[in-house]
């Protein structure tokens, strides 16, 4: 899991951006880091999926509105340890 959620350079730009950044709305994250929003909304479900981001709004309730995600950082904690013990072999 670790892996598959840090292996596009756009997924940790995302994760980047939203740590330094506080939460943001998919369309600005997609101008911020030079993509279109459909990329920035389809990372943001991957990443929302591994439970990395957290929506303000739930699923159900998103149609018509800005949704602000913000980083799990819990969740980032826990994952970058997971990969640091993958890579070193434990």
């Amino acid at each position: 899991m670790a892996i598959e959620s840090f292996g596009t350079m756009f997924s940790r730009a995302i994760l980047r951006h939203l740590s330094i950044n506080g939460p943001t709305g998919a369309v600005e994250l997609a101008r911020e880091l030079g993509t279109d929003p459909n990329t920035a909304r389809r990372t943001l479900r991957n990443l929302e999926a591994a439970q990395l981001v957290e929506a303000n709004l739930p699923v159900g309730e998103r149609r018509g509105r800005t949704v602000a995600f913000s980083v799990n950082a819990e969740r980032l904690d826990s994952l970058l340890i997971a990969l640091k013990d993958y890579l070193s072999g434990r």
